[in-house]
C-alpha cells in the first residue's frame, strides 16, 4: 500500500472533522487550526493528546481569505510532514469540510492508474489574472477585506497603480494559477520547502492578492517538476455563479461526486446536511 499524510486546514465544526480524521486513519493526519479558532484547538489537542497518526500542529495563523496567511498554514503543514521523519508516497493538501471517496486500496489504485509519482495539482494559464500577483493587494490580511467598501477601495487603489507603479516581483518567473487544493509526492514537498528557506520566493508574494492559487503552480510549472504535472487535483467542487465560495453539497450532488472520478469533494457541512456526509463515510467501507 502506497503511504499517505493528509494536511488538514480547519476552523470549525469540531464533530465533522473527527469524522474526516477517521476515515483518514490508514495515514497520518496533520491539522492547522486557525488562531482565531482557540476552543477548536483545545478541543482537538484533547481528543487526540494519544493519538499517534493525528497532529495538532503548534505553529498557527490567523488565517485571512485571500491572504498570504493561506499560504503560510500550508507551509507550516508541509514543513510538519517533514519534520515528522516518516516517509510518504503521497501528502493531500484537504480543508476541514473535505471528505475522502474512495477506500484506500481503491485510493491506491487510482494513483497508480493516473501515474505513480506524478503531481496532481490543477495548474493553468494565468491568463486576466496577472494583477493579482503583480499590482499591490494592501488589504488582503484584513479580515473584513470582503466587505463591500474594502473591496471597492482595493479595486480603485489597483486601478491607479496601473499607469503610474510597476512592480518588478516574480520577473523571472512563467505565471500560473489553479486550485488551492492539491496531491504531491514528498520530492515535491521537500523542493517547496527547500526554495521556502533558501531563496527570496515567498518574499515575491508580499500583498499579492489570493497567492494560495498562484504559488505552488507557478513555483511547480518553473521547476524540474513541471514534467511530472497532471493538471488535475482530482477534487470534486461546484461554484455558482459569482459567489467565491464553493457550494455546500448535498444529496443531490451525492452521484456526481461518487463517481469514482475524483479523490475528494467539498464542501459539507454536518450542521446544514448530516445525511449526505453520513451516505460518504458510510461508502468507504463497503467500497
Amino acid at each position: 500500500m502506497l503511504k499517505h499524510a493528509f494536511i488538514i486546514s480547519v476552523h470549525k465544526n469540531f464533530e465533522q472533522i473527527k469524522l474526516l480524521i477517521g476515515s483518514l486513519s490508514f495515514g497520518d493526519a496533520f491539522l492547522h487550526v486557525d488562531l482565531k479558532s482557540d476552543e477548536l484547538y483545545r478541543k482537538l489537542c484533547m481528543e487526540y493528546k494519544d493519538s499517534s497518526n493525528v497532529k495538532i500542529i503548534e505553529n498557527r495563523v490567523s488565517v485571512n481569505w485571500s491572504g498570504f496567511s493561506q499560504v503560510e498554514a500550508t507551509l507550516n503543514l508541509m514543513k510538519a510532514v517533514k519534520n515528522n521523519h516518516k516517509e510518504y508516497d503521497y501528502i493531500h493538501f484537504i480543508s476541514g469540510q473535505d471528505l475522502l471517496l474512495l477506500s484506500p486500496e481503491r485510493l491506491d489504485n487510482f494513483i497508480e492508474n493516473h501515474g505513480k509519482g506524478k503531481e496532481f495539482i490543477d495548474i493553468e494559464d494565468i491568463g486576466n489574472y496577472k494583477w493579482r500577483v503583480r499590482c499591490f493587494n494592501f488589504f488582503r490580511e484584513n479580515p473584513k477585506n470582503r466587505t463591500i467598501i474594502l473591496r471597492g477601495i482595493d479595486i480603485l487603489l489597483r486601478l491607479m497603480q496601473v499607469p503610474f507603479i510597476h512592480r518588478h516581483n516574480l520577473q523571472n518567473y512563467n505565471l500560473y494559477k489553479g486550485s488551492s487544493w492539491f496531491s504531491i509526492t514528498s520530492d515535491f514537498l521537500t523542493y517547496v520547502i527547500k526554495v521556502v528557506e533558501e531563496t527570496d520566493y515567498v518574499q515575491q508574494f508580499r500583498y499579492t492578492a489570493c497567492p494560495d492559487e498562484h504559488f505552488f503552480q507557478i513555483l511547480a510549472m518553473n521547476s524540474e517538476f513541471k514534467h511530472y504535472i497532471v493538471s488535475n487535483n482530482f477534487r470534486y467542487v461546484v461554484f455558482e455563479k459569482l459567489n467565491p465560495s464553493p457550494k455546500t453539497l448535498t444529496m443531490e450532488d451525492y452521484s456526481k461526486f461518487m463517481n469514482g472520478n475524483y479523490m475528494f469533494a467539498r464542501k459539507f457541512d454536518l450542521n446544514e446536511n448530516a445525511q449526505v456526509v453520513d451516505e460518504v463515510i458510510n461508502s468507504l467501507s463497503i467500497n
